[in-house]
């Protein structure tokens, strides 16, 4: 009968156990029991281990808080992106959804900017169409809508892009500028000889009056309080779009009374520059009445160029100005070799060339016709200014006609010739 066992050497693969009974005394052998010692033997690393599990996972959660932080940078990213294309919010956010050209100009144009509409239209403070107004209590228009409207005018009219621009200050009515009409006459003397009184300079003066050009665009209430009002989108193709086409053709035809006054109105006669009166334009006749001449039409071309002083065919601005369908006939010409006089731009945003210089392309210019001054040369940079009123300004009307709201978009503009011997026209007449 056994009375107990005990471990004589923990060393061994086989524990001794000793058996007591009351008649002998015997040792035997028992096989170990499987990971008991094992167990006992690791007991002592579960702290360890139990540290390195939470480090472990201190790590990657610490990870995985990183990578979720940047997916919702993201996420938030993306959003904002659509918000901007699609202002008011409500609009299709499908790849491509309402994108067409202009759309990269509406990027800053966020929904916080519809936000200031409808505060307006409540009659509470906006953000970032402030009150700073003048005796017709309008509102300055935020500055992301008005360089929308800014780079629309730029894209739509030629002149922008090729004439000065001078921006005009507050305090300030007018532009002016000084012009030398002739310079101060000089002569040769001898030693002892006397010196004679030679001629001073004479100048001229030219002043620019900046003129109201204004749109008024309707719509209903309930298209404002509607999310899906891509706001953006009418101010930009609304608005920009009719200035553009206003301002463009006054600045080539208008008459100067209470607009801009275009380059094409002023006198124009055959003389020199040595000759003609300050404020003429000179122009070149094709020699036929309503088209170019029947032989060599080409060449009236380079003598227009010519007619042009070298110091004004130096530098930018010097560009030729026409309108498609009168470059769809020049563009035919070729020289003597057959070569086609138009070159076509190779680089992307880079105009035509017409023996040698740019062509800007402009729908206010007249089509080709008897007298008609179709095609136009010079240094616009010094011939005609633009003169701009900074500031677009916005009134709000929701009273004058029930459910609908009015946007009096307003701003300054003028126009005139600088310098009378910096632009040369080509006129289809035969003297």
């Amino acid at each position: 009968m056994s009375r107990g066992y005990f471990q004589e050497d923990p060393t061994m693969k086989h524990s001794k156990i000793a058996l007591a009974a009351t008649s002998c005394l015997s040792l035997a052998t028992a096989p170990r029991v499987r990971g008991i010692t094992a167990v006992r033997a690791d007991v002592d690393t579960i702290p360890a281990a139990l540290a390195e599990l939470r480090t472990t996972f201190a790590n990657w959660r610490q990870r995985h808080d990183e990578q979720v932080a940047q997916l919702t940078q993201t996420v938030e990213a993306q959003e904002q992106t659509i918000a901007a294309l699609r202002v008011g919010g409500g609009a299709s956010t499908a790849p491509g959804a309402g994108m067409h050209r202009g759309d990269r100009r509406r990027m800053p144009i966020d929904a916080a900017i519809a936000a200031d509409f409808r505060a307006q239209l409540q009659g509470r403070p906006s953000a970032t169409m402030t009150t700073q107004s003048g005796p017709d209590g309008g509102f300055t228009v935020a500055p992301e809508i008005d360089n929308v409207i800014d780079a629309t005018l730029r894209d739509t009219s030629p002149m922008r892009s090729i004439c000065r621009v001078v921006q005009l200050g507050s305090g300030r009515g007018d532009w002016e500028k000084i012009i030398g009409r002739s310079g101060a006459q000089s002569a040769w003397a001898g030693e002892e000889d006397d010196r004679d009184d030679t001629d001073s300079p004479t100048l001229g003066k030219v002043t620019i009056a900046p003129h109201e050009l204004y749109a008024v665009p309707m719509l209903t209430n309930h298209v404002i309080e509607d999310s899906a009002f891509d706001l953006a989108s009418f101010l930009q193709e609304d608005v920009s779009g009719e200035f553009a086409l206003t301002e463009g053709a006054a600045f080539i035809t208008g008459e100067g009374m209470n607009k801009p006054r275009g380059f094409l109105t002023y006198d124009t006669t055959t003389e020199a520059d040595s000759a003609r009166a300050f404020g003429t334009l000179q122009y070149v006749p094709t020699g036929a009445s309503g088209d170019f001449a029947a032989n060599d039409p080409a060449d009236i071309l380079f003598d227009t160029v010519q007619a042009l002083r070298p110091v004004y065919r130096r530098g930018p601005g010097v560009s030729w100005l026409m309108n498609s369908a009168t470059a769809n006939v020049v563009r035919k010409f070729k020289d003597g070799n057959g070569r086609f006089m138009w070159s076509d731009s190779l680089m992307e945003g880079q105009p035509d060339r017409l023996c040698g210089y740019p062509v800007a392309l402009d729908e206010g210019m007249p089509d080709i016709g008897a007298d008609e001054f179709a095609i136009a040369f010079g240094n616009w940079q010094r011939g005609y200014a633009i003169v701009d009123k900074p500031e677009l300004r916005l009134i709000v009307d929701k009273v004058t006609k029930k459910g609908w709201t009015k946007m009096y978009f307003s701003k300054r503009v003028g126009g005139g010739l600088v310098d009378s011997n910096a632009i040369k026209l080509l006129k289809f007449s035969a003297s």
